[in-house]
């Protein structure tokens, strides 16, 4: 099982000195003494047994663990950034907490279903945006923080480069960007069930592109 380190609003991978002797104790009783880190910066147990989920899935509540949101919009891969890294050329952290925040507050991300948005805060990629169904490239202009989105990337086994959308976003700028992707999406797909990636290779960069640079609308809170 995966436990999200990703509660909305949070740093992305972070964990408190309590919640890691909580996951720690949790693999000694329940998962063989074994957890994993994840590159999606979450935290797996193996081997365990259902019969220990409900008591897991309570331990994990009372410590603030217990966010569902494994491989929905707010589970955003994001390096350090600028606020850690002496490398990067843009923040990360903010950038993934605002959108965590504003699809959290729309109640949506269930509704949009799996989604892998990725940030990096440079060219060197750490947040590996350049395979994710969204990538978001955090670069410096002039000393302000700006941002490139790039779509369509998949790291899976049926791995494919993103590409990029057009002209990047200022700061301030980056997360109604993204909502109007997302309301986008929304009002495309075929069915309930076709995923955000699905949908984009049906219909390729243009009605996305459209919506990033002024002909979409965002969704009111």
């Amino acid at each position: 099982m995966t436990i999200s380190l990703k509660a909305h609003g949070a740093t992305p991978g972070d964990a408190s000195a309590d919640q890691m002797r909580l996951m720690a104790d949790l693999a000694e009783t329940c998962s063989h003494g074994e957890l994993r880190i994840s590159h999606e910066q979450n935290v797996t147990l193996p081997h365990v047994h259902r019969s220990h989920l409900p008591e897991i899935h309570a331990r994990l509540k009372t410590a603030g663990l217990a966010t569902a949101n494994i491989d929905l919009i707010s589970d955003i891969i994001a390096c350090p950034g600028m606020d850690y890294c002496g490398l990067a050329t843009a923040r990360s952290i903010p950038v993934a907490q605002e959108i965590a925040a504003r699809f959290d507050k729309l109640k949506l991300e269930h509704e949009i279903g799996p989604l892998k948005i990725r940030i990096s805060g440079c060219v060197n990629a750490c947040g590996h945006h350049h395979v994710g169904h969204v990538g978001i490239l955090g670069l410096d202009r002039s000393g302000a923080e700006s941002y490139q989105i790039t779509l369509g990337g998949d790291g899976s086994a049926d791995m494919v480069i993103a590409e990029l959308a057009g002209p990047d976003f200022a700061a301030d700028r980056i997360v109604p960007a993204i909502d109007r992707l997302i309301a986008t999406y929304l009002d495309l797909r075929e069915t309930p069930g076709e995923t955000f990636i699905d949908c984009y290779r049906r219909l390729g960069l243009a009605p996305f592109k459209a919506a990033l640079y002024g002909q979409g609308k965002a969704r009111a809170a």
